[in-house]
């Protein structure tokens, strides 16, 4: 295909030109306006005419407020005196003097002799000697496990009542020997032994000492 070219005429337009062709423009449409105004074109027939209401307005005066009525001071309370009346003072009346009674005397009383009392028996006193005699049954006492293991060695002294069956009655110590073990071991001894009857009654009291010694066991 072949290209055909046309040949274009480009009109340059200048700035003062438009300018110039605006102003004819509204040139011509002011005078197109004038001459419908004159016509009669723009009438006012057409727009019907509204009866106009007249609204009148009152101003209505506001209500004056009362200012609050003054506050009254309170009345001071009058205070009743109270009018003390005196008791009549009584008159002390002295009290009579009661007579006075005549202290009577009593009479002495004769004191009878008391016959003397009869003196006390006088109280049996027991023998108590240091050593008892020589027992007819004397075992040797056993040496305590305890003291034997902590070495304790001593002598008890014991106080012993005989009977008149020649057994020992009653034992207690009069003198430690510092162990409680060996004092124990040589009441419970003592208490074993026997002495010859019919030789004392059940006052008669002796001292005994039994020693205990580790060399001796």
């Amino acid at each position: 295909m072949s290209s055909i070219a046309l040949p274009l005429k480009l009109r340059t337009y200048r700035p003062k030109s438009v300018l110039l062709f605006v102003a004819i423009s509204f040139l011509a449409h002011g005078v197109l306006a004038a001459f419908a105004y004159k016509a009669g074109l723009f009438s006012n027939e057409d727009t019907p005419n509204m009866p106009a209401k007249i609204i009148s307005i009152a101003l209505v005066e506001p209500t004056p407020i009362k200012p609050p009525p003054p506050v009254q001071p309170p009345k001071p309370t009058k205070i009743k005196k109270r009018i003390v009346t005196k008791a009549p003072s009584k008159k002390r009346i002295a009290p009579k003097p009661k007579p006075i009674k005549e202290v009577v005397k009593p009479k002495p009383t004769i004191v009878k002799p008391v016959a003397p009392a009869s003196p006390l028996p006088t109280p049996v006193k027991k023998r108590v000697a240091f050593t008892a005699p020589q027992p007819s049954y004397q075992p040797k006492p056993k040496y305590p496990s305890i003291a034997r293991r902590r070495g304790q060695e001593g002598i008890v002294v014991l106080e012993i009542t005989i009977g008149n069956n020649g057994h020992v009655n009653r034992a207690s110590v009069v003198q430690s020997s510092g162990s409680s073990a060996l004092d124990r071991a040589a009441i419970k001894t003592i208490k074993t032994w026997k002495f010859p009857a019919s030789q004392f009654n059940s006052l008669s009291s002796f001292k005994q000492k039994i020693e205990f010694r580790l060399n001796s066991y």
